[in-house]
């Protein structure tokens, strides 16, 4: 085992999702082995999979793993806090379980953190399906150093729940005087904790254009997508940010560029939408003072459905113009 502590640690949280875990580890094999730099943790809640057979073989091939089983299912937010607890890395990079890595992306991840010290590091991501045809498109702009917290949550906004997304600087988190991460279990956003407790006395971010993670679509679920990404994002917001500048980017990021295309698609999932019936009786009352809210969100919530696939083609069309304007509407 590693004596030195590692610069980055990669912390993997995995329920019965054995076949994704290969596919994860078969991404990080060539690229974390014999790496003193790097400490790759997998906590298991208590798969009844093939996950342990496979973890044993990616050891047996020579990856060095932290392997964490626990003793018994005791959620996914506790299981995404013990990834960060346990971690020993300066940085933490937590990591979903159906989730890939682009090759060559951790050498150039180490290089990035060795050049410079930040308190939170955002990495562009690509969609993929089950059958891993890559959408991926090369970018080759260079990465971005961003001293301006403000700057940095407006480019990536509602992105921040996107946990794969974010590298998190745990030096700063734990000597920052952050709130009680454990009592964020239970939201499904408890990442958010640690997330905004870096931003909160951010000096420096890191904004990684080239897309070194691939995101699997149509995987997500579990939970009501109104009550995630409406009341608890609010009140986590409202409560950790300590900037209000940076809270108001996080909240319209959400209305204007990630609640409507998700509450459509969930809209063609007629036994999924039974259950989020209630979406505008959760939405309104909490952000019903926000235009955007009526702009963006509640149409696509009321229109027929055809005329709201429409509306939101205007909408990703107002998106971009608003992005190339300095996203003026996030502020």
């Amino acid at each position: 085992m590693q004596s030195s502590r590692p610069l980055l640690s990669i912390s993997i949280p995995t329920y019965n999702r054995s076949v994704f875990l290969d596919e994860l580890l078969s991404c990080l094999l060539d690229q974390c082995v014999s790496n003193p730099k790097i400490e790759l943790l997998i906590s298991d809640n208590d798969s009844s999979d093939e996950t342990p057979n496979i973890v044993k073989a990616y050891i047996d091939r020579g990856l060095e793993i932290c392997y964490l089983r626990n003793a018994s299912n005791i959620g996914a937010d506790r299981n995404f806090l013990q990834c960060f607890e346990r971690a020993r890395g300066k940085y933490v990079w937590i990591i979903g379980d159906d989730d890939v890595v682009t090759p060559g992306a951790i050498k150039k991840i180490i290089a990035y953190l060795e050049a410079s010290e930040y308190n939170l590091i955002y990495l562009n991501s690509y969609i993929f399906d089950d059958s891993m045809s890559s959408k991926r498109i090369k970018s080759y702009r260079a990465p971005k150093v961003i001293k301006d917290a403000k700057v940095f949550v407006r480019a990536i906004h509602v992105n921040l729940t996107f946990i794969s997304g974010i590298i998190t600087n745990k030096d700063y988190v734990m000597s920052s005087n952050q709130k009680d991460l454990s009592s964020l279990v239970g939201t499904n956003l408890v990442h958010l904790g640690w997330t905004y407790a870096a931003l909160n006395g951010y000096v420096r971010g890191l904004y990684i254009y080239e897309e070194l993670v691939g995101m699997r679509t149509n995987n997500t679920g579990g939970y009501m997508l109104s009550q995630v990404f409406g009341e608890n994002l609010n009140n986590i917001t409202e409560d950790r940010l300590q900037d209000p500048t940076m809270a108001r980017s996080v909240i319209n990021g959400t209305l204007m560029r990630f609640l409507p295309a998700a509450l459509l698609k969930l809209r063609r999932s007629p036994v999924r939408f039974e259950k989020e019936q209630a979406s505008d009786t959760i939405l309104t009352p909490i952000f019903g003072s926000n235009f955007r809210y009526w702009l963006f969100v509640f149409p696509i919530l009321k229109m027929p459905y055809v005329l709201a696939s429409g509306w939101l083609i205007l909408i990703r069309v107002f998106n971009k113009l608003d992005k190339t304007l300095g996203s003026m509407l996030m502020r």
